[in-house]
């Protein structure tokens, strides 16, 4: 695979990262603090083409493929230092709305994707259950039953990304609990459906820039025409679909903070002395930075590998799995290891770095844990053995 990026690629990526320096990093200290989410950011991320990014132009989106999309997203992270805005973004533009862009009908698309490109509306992807995490599909609880022209939903969901500003939530739903993984649906809920309701906004380690809370169906009646694909496909068909965008595009958010984490970590290195000199001359220290940037190049190569054959329309759910165990986990690592060379600094609110070691620590866990994507790894490998024994 050819991995070198053409000048229109490297201009956007600058772009991107360039807009995020201005517009979000100076506020994400203030804003991480007071857990906020910040609705005037967001409309210049919209105004910027950045909400409807890989939505196709006739929905009024701009387009991009898979790792232009990419690109964009590590641009965003590192510029940014904004673990949660980013999240928020992915919830949004990715396992929010690429469902509809991969599975919706025109209808769909027409009457919900210029919204979401726009910033009017706000999407979220609403899976995980207190009871069904990784065991999303055998686990669920919500149901949804058909009567007449609509569908009724009851059930809740928790660790919703954008839950409290949220206006359009996938939904996934048990249909004909018979049939297992193969009888959940996936549907359209619009907040302001009888019957929804916003559940308590959850305090959270970190990405505390982004909003996170539970959400609640009570008898929600559901259109028909807001069925996501065909009854019944909903885990299968748009759950892998999605699931494969979210391991390669969000997971890019792990490569722009580690970016940003080594540069921090030179600068500070450079500046800092001890024993009569600046500290980038110890080998100790000298090593962590290496290892981090050993890290960032092997994570990059693995997540752009997904992204290219995404936008060659081939399935990666092994290359997907590899790239979000390696990186997530490069970053959660890394972060530790450059935190060391801040010394007590990194321990200090003030300083970047603990609020990237904080952020970091989701990325292992959310979009499937590093167990769970290890699983998919060896599922794979060994089927791939019984098929040439």
């Amino acid at each position: 695979m050819n991995f070198a990026l053409n000048d229109d690629q490297l201009a956007f990526r600058d772009a991107v990262r360039r807009f995020a320096v201005e517009h979000v990093r100076p506020s994400v200290e203030s804003r991480d603090a007071e857990e906020r989410w910040d609705a005037d950011i967001w409309s210049k991320m919209a105004a910027m083409g950045l909400l409807g990014l890989p939505f196709p132009v006739e929905y009024d989106g701009q387009g991009a493929g898979c790792l232009d999309t990419v690109l964009a997203t590590e641009a965003f992270a590192e510029g940014s230092a904004d673990g949660g805005l980013t999240l928020s973004w992915g919830a949004h533009s990715i396992i929010g709305s690429m469902p509809i862009v991969l599975c919706g009908t025109e209808e769909q698309k027409l009457r919900y994707l210029p919204a979401l490109a726009s910033g009017r509306m706000i999407a979220g992807l609403a899976l995980t259950e207190p009871g069904s995490g990784s065991d999303a599909a055998g686990s669920m609880l919500s149901r949804a039953e058909k009567k007449g022209d609509r569908y009724i939903l009851n059930g809740s969901k928790t660790f919703i990304t954008n839950g409290p500003i949220g206006d359009l939530f996938t939904v996934m739903a048990v249909t004909q609990k018979s049939r297992g993984p193969m009888g959940i649906s996936v549907f359209l809920v619009q907040r302001d459906f009888p019957g929804f309701r916003v559940g308590k906004r959850l305090k959270k380690m970190g990405m505390r820039t982004s909003t996170t809370s539970e959400l609640f169906f009570d008898d929600v009646e559901i259109p028909e025409e807001n069925l996501l694909s065909q009854m019944n496909s909903g885990f299968l068909r748009v759950g892998r679909a999605t699931l494969e965008w979210e391991r390669t595009v969000l997971v890019a958010g792990a490569l722009g903070s580690l970016q940003y984490m080594i540069d921090e970590a030179v600068r500070h290195a450079k500046q800092r002395e001890q024993f009569g000199e600046p500290i980038i001359r110890f080998q100790a220290i000298q090593e962590k930075i290496a290892r981090a940037r050993i890290a960032l190049d092997t994570a990059r190569l693995l997540v752009y590998r997904s992204a290219l054959l995404k936008d060659q329309g081939k399935a990666a759910p092994l290359e997907s799995s590899v790239g979000k165990v390696y990186a997530t986990e490069a970053v959660i690592r890394s972060a530790y290891e450059l935190g060391q060379v801040f010394g007590g600094y990194c321990f200090l609110a003030e300083y970047p770095i603990e609020r990237m070691y904080r952020d970091a620590r989701l990325s292992t866990i959310g979009g499937g844990t590093s167990e769970v994507m290890r699983s998919i790894i060896a599922a794979h490998l060994t089927a791939n053995e019984r098929l040439s024994a």
